[in-house]
């Protein structure tokens, strides 16, 4: 007859194996505690405590628990798998795989401790030697998907995405319900660019398991990449009501509006970050960039000030504090940071040989400077005209120019050569990105208005309180461009063809979209109007129309046509010949967009246009106000800080009106 102890320890144990698979945990964990009072250093009382104590999070009380359990247990392959597991939790890695292997030694039938052996390894950084181990076990385990899985991480950390993907498609082949396979297989989709098949896999993933954080995380940044916006805030919301102390669920819900204009709401959402993240620098510089783009400069500077203390070393802080600083009008300290900009720092990863200047000669007269194009074809036209300070100042000025932009460039008198983009580089006393230009020549010696700054070979990493100089340097005009003869006539001609004047050109959109973005454009660099609003403002002006958009999408002027009531001409096809394109912006009466390279063009060959300038705008439309001085004389119409494009259409068509 048993014991009254042994009877206890029957029931509390059985009570306890209940509780845990039912995943009443506490309760779990209770039992086992009298299960050890009744029958002390009870081996599997032992092992079923420490893993409960494991399900709980605390690893610590599980390794002293099953490391009693294993001395007792010591040919238990189970327990040590347990005693593995706490170890690994613990980030006690060696430890671990010794367990693992002594576990594979008792049981070699059992790939989970084999697996267990290679990602301890991977863990301490061995992935070459786990990456073989789990390759064997793939032909020794063919069938096995945790191998595959497993194989599938090992790749991904060693950023072979492309070996990855087969791995996590082999373990969902096996068992198609594995939700980790299926929310790592989207992030490789993701991390390749194959968006849609990205968020297939996150949505399978939340259809089988609707509480998996991580899918739904993951489904709100590949909608953002796709440019769903809104759908992303749907899924965002639905985060912050499942978790509202989550600070990620509100940094997801604010890019999500601020990819949508509303940049007083996403303010919100770093406010409520700010608020469960209070000493996180990277917090604290979105917090000062959402600051100045709803345009409060004061307090970003504060934020700015805070994120640089606490993360010194921050690159993004600087880049975003460089473009607060210049959409307020603050160009000297602006141009400081611009060196933080993603197209000088790339550059000079690609280019590591190329010695880079950001400040000029002392004398300049005779010295010959070599400039070197900067991002964008419309970054070229606005940068250089800089460079005819340069010339002015008796410098010999050599332009490697855009092969679209060479022919146009090539007549600019002050330049003394335009050479390819393939060409040998020149002999030449500074080599610089023409971006670099307004940096070098505000604190260049002969520049009355240079700010004391006394050692250029460190750029600081904040001066606060700043020395804001608003709009000094002044801001130089804009290079001039002449259209040829020939080109003008030919334009001039097609024109007519089309209707009679006043000739009205139009473009919605401008930059790389988001799902074709590649890591590359920041998203400011990306604007768009919706068709129906902007031709709804337009429908009653009357003239021809000339649709200058790049790239047209499927349909897109055929709908403007439709609300308009009449044809819209298309000359999208001039973008690729720019000669052209510098002849039509010289010709035509109004240019109604939003900002892109023919902006830039109708400004060199001397026009004027309406702009359409999403929020957050551009820093070169300034952060506020009707007019920018880089575009003298452009009338700038802006998305309000809640999105609303309304009153910008509103006060376009009124215009219009007032002018035609």
């Amino acid at each position: 007859m048993p014991s009254a102890s042994s009877e206890a320890l029957r029931v509390h144990l059985e009570y306890g194996l209940r509780a845990q698979r039912e995943g009443r945990l506490e309760s779990a964990r209770e039992a086992y505690l009298r299960a050890l009072a009744a029958a002390p250093d009870h081996p599997e009382a032992l092992n079923l405590l420490g893993t409960t104590w494991l399900q709980l999070g605390d690893a610590g009380r599980a390794v002293d628990c099953l490391e009693r359990a294993a001395r007792k247990l010591r040919h238990h392959p189970g327990v040590l798998g347990n005693l593995a597991q706490a170890y690994f939790a613990l980030g006690r890695y060696g430890h671990a795989g010794e367990a693992f292997r002594k576990a594979s030694r008792l049981d070699p039938r059992n790939a989970n401790f084999q697996v267990g052996v290679a990602n301890s390894l991977a863990m301490e950084g061995k992935l070459g030697d786990a990456e073989i181990m789990l390759r064997k076990l793939a032909d020794r385990f063919p069938g096995a998907p945790l191998v595959w899985f497993n194989l599938g991480n090992v790749l991904r950390d060693q950023g072979r995405l492309a070996e990855a993907l087969p791995c996590y498609v082999k373990a969902l082949e096996i068992d198609p319900r594995r939700v980790d396979a299926r929310n790592n297989l989207g992030s490789i989709c993701h991390a390749l660019y194959r968006f849609e098949e990205a968020e297939r896999e996150y949505r399978a993933c939340l259809a089988m398991a609707p509480d998996y954080v991580a899918a739904r995380y993951n489904l709100a940044s590949v909608l953002i990449d796709r440019g769903r916006f809104r759908e992303a805030e749907d899924v965002c919301r639905e985060i912050v009501r499942r978790d509202p102390a989550a600070a990620r669920a509100h940094t997801f819900l604010g890019a999500s509006l601020a990819h949508q204009g509303r940049l007083l709401e996403a303010l919100e959402c770093q406010r409520a970050v700010l608020e469960l993240a209070p000493q996180d620098a990277k917090v604290a510089e979105s917090y000062a960039a959402e600051l100045a783009e709803v345009g409060d400069l004061g307090a970003a500077l504060d934020w700015f000030a805070r994120a640089l203390e606490w993360d010194p070393d921050s690159t993004s802080a600087r880049q975003l504090l460089g473009t607060a600083l210049l959409s307020h009008g603050c160009l000297t300290d602006g141009w400081v940071y611009f060196a933080y900009r993603t197209a000088f720092i790339r550059f000079r990863e690609k280019y590591p040989d190329v010695q880079l200047s950001r400040t000029l000669p002392p004398e300049l007269h005779g010295r010959p400077i070599f400039l070197l194009r900067e991002q964008g074809l419309g970054d070229e036209i606005f940068f250089l005209r800089f460079a005819r300070l340069l010339a002015a100042a008796g410098a010999r000025v050599t332009y490697r120019a855009s092969e679209k932009l060479r022919g146009l460039l090539s007549r600019v008198a002050w330049l003394d050569q335009v050479v390819e983009e393939t060409g040998p580089a020149p002999q030449a006393d500074a080599v610089m990105l023409v971006g670099d230009l307004p940096h070098a020549l505000s604190h260049h010696p002969a520049n009355p208005f240079r700010a004391a700054v006394a050692d250029e070979t460190e750029i600081p990493a904040a001066r606060f309180p700043l020395g804001i100089a608003l709009f000094c340097p002044a801001v130089p005009p804009s290079l001039e461009l002449q259209p040829l003869p020939a080109r003008l006539a030919a334009v001039r001609e097609r024109l007519a063809a089309a209707g009679s004047p006043p000739y009205l050109g139009l473009s919605w959109q401008a930059g790389t979209p988001p799902e074709e973005q590649r890591g590359g454009p920041t998203w400011s660099l990306y604007k768009k109007i919706g068709i129906e609003p902007l031709a709804e403002a337009l429908r009653d002006f009357p003239a021809t129309f000339i649709a200058l958009q790049r790239n047209p999408g499927p349909g897109e002027i055929e709908s403007f046509s439709r609300i308009l009531g009449r044809p819209v001409h298309d000359f999208s096809a001039l973008n690729e010949d720019l000669e052209s394109m510098a002849a039509l912006l010289a010709l035509i009466d109004e240019y109604i967009g939003v900002s892109n390279t023919n902006m830039h063009l109708r400004l060199a060959v001397g026009r004027t246009a309406r702009v359409l300038v999403p929020a957050p705008a551009e820093w070169r439309w300034m952060n506020s106000g009707r007019s920018s001085p880089w575009f003298p004389g452009f009338s700038i119409y802006r998305q309000t800080l809640d999105g609303d494009w309304r009153p910008a259409l509103a006060a376009l068509r009124q215009d219009i009106e007032k002018t035609h």
